[in-house]
């Protein structure tokens, strides 16, 4: 087994999450990452604080923007952090 850390981020200061999991290989490490983002992230739904929520195409722009990335990590950061 393999450990990991995701970070997601909708590209605003003070937005970013990071979430430690355990994975056999780096596909299904992006699968779970994808999954964090959508299921977990807490800024993955926009608020009028990023942007005007009855402008669709700034909502859209919003979610365009979201990303997140998996790094492979040591056992012992998985433990610390989980």
């Amino acid at each position: 087994m393999k450990y990991w850390k995701v970070t997601c981020s909708n590209g605003y200061c003070g937005c970013d999450e990071e979430f430690y999991f355990e994975a056999e290989n780096e596909n299904k490490a992006y699968r779970i990452g994808y999954d964090f983002l959508a299921n977990d992230y807490s800024f993955y739904d926009p608020d009028e604080r990023a942007v005007n929520l009855e402008d669709k195409e700034e909502v859209e722009d919003y979610y365009d923007g979201l990303e997140y990335w998996v790094d492979e990590i040591s056992k012992e950061e998985y433990e610390e952090n989980s």
